[in-house]
């Protein structure tokens, strides 16, 4: 009976079957409980969450019902036919390799636990779309307007929320615009406990520690972003000191947040409202609508342009010199011809 059993395996081995029929919904279950391993653990949660937010949104809807074995290249083109016309629109080639990636870690998953057979024939996602176009950024005199626009802005508003949002919201474009760390979880999450002074023959430099899409890293912020950094300790309740007394106490309360210690929902949308009052809702040669990660592409063009190496660019903003190299490919190459000639 062993060896009919054994015999049977090795066939179904050879041929690409596997030795369990499971269907795609429990590979997928199963997928979901490693990935939340791997965030619990801090390994690349906003990469692994958007993988659950493609394995819950899209391909359980999908191919939850479907066994894995039959799931073939025709199965694989009406899903992405479903999906699209689900989203509305043809996916970028950056979700697209997105949902790629989830979907290839379902399938990983499958063979190492023996419900997919390696030696079969697997169907995978097409990563060809529409290349996604650079952000929008400013330029050095569009920032010059911003920055002396907002301190009278903030003034308008007659009611208190209203008044803080924009006090707050201009704290925060000061503190990208002088770090080029992310808009949203990686900086909201910021504490005062996560900044400090770095001191380099002897001179003082802001070291601010950041956890987001990549993981956790330290950074080093303009000397000017101290000013805004004083305003924010100064106007919240619970912190109410200096900058150089925040930092010493070391206190466990969010950066960005309103005078009571809570925070708004997003800052989207108020500055929308700013670059409207300013003027400066397009970008003049694309078109295109500026959003706050704009700030974070400004930060990177003022860099390589002002001759900043790359590498040290990459590591301060938690990104690949790929990733540079392909949105800034033009400044690159100017430097590199800079430095050749």
């Amino acid at each position: 009976v062993a060896g009919e059993m054994y015999d049977r395996a090795r066939f179904r081995e050879e041929v690409g079957l596997p030795q369990q029929i499971k269907r795609f919904g429990v590979a997928a279950e199963a997928c979901l409980k490693q990935l939340d391993r791997e965030i619990e653990q801090g390994l690349k949660p906003s990469t692994n969450d958007d993988y659950k937010r493609v394995i819950h949104r899209y391909l359980v809807p999908f191919f939850g019902k479907h066994n894995l074995t039959s799931i073939d290249s025709r199965l694989v083109r009406e899903y992405e036919i479903w999906r699209n016309e689900k989203m509305g629109h043809m996916p970028k080639a950056s979700t697209m390799m997105t949902h790629t990636a989830a979907y290839n870690r379902v399938i990983e998953l499958a063979v190492e636990q023996g419900w997919l057979s390696a030696n079969a024939n697997i169907a995978r996602l097409s990563r060809r779309g529409p290349k996604t176009q650079a952000r929008p950024g400013f330029t050095a005199e569009e920032i010059q307007h911003l920055l002396a626009f907002m301190p009278e802005w903030c003034e308008g508003g007659h009611r208190h929320t209203g008044r803080q949002i924009k006090l707050l919201l201009r704290d925060y474009v000061e503190l990208l615009l002088a770090t080029g760390m992310r808009c949203g979880k990686e900086s909201l999450n910021m504490l005062w406990q996560h900044i400090e002074w770095h001191t380099v023959n002897g001179v003082r430099y802001l070291r601010i520690w950041v956890s987001g899409k990549t993981g956790g890293r330290w950074l080093i912020a303009k000397h000017r972003a101290a000013v805004a950094l004083e305003r924010l300790a100064m106007r919240q309740t619970g912190v109410g000191m200096s900058l150089e007394e925040a930092i010493e106490q070391k206190l466990p309360l969010k950066v960005f947040a309103f005078d009571d210690g809570s925070q708004p929902y997003g800052l989207e949308g108020t500055f929308k409202r700013l670059l409207a009052a300013a003027g400066l809702s397009l970008d003049k040669s694309s078109g295109q609508q500026r959003t706050l990660y704009s700030l974070r592409h400004t930060y990177a063009t003022m860099e390589l342009l002002a001759g900043t190496d790359i590498h040290t660019v990459a590591r301060q903003m938690g990104t690949s010199v790929l990733m540079l190299e392909r949105h800034y490919s033009k400044l690159t190459a100017t430097m590199a011809a800079e430095q050749l000639a």
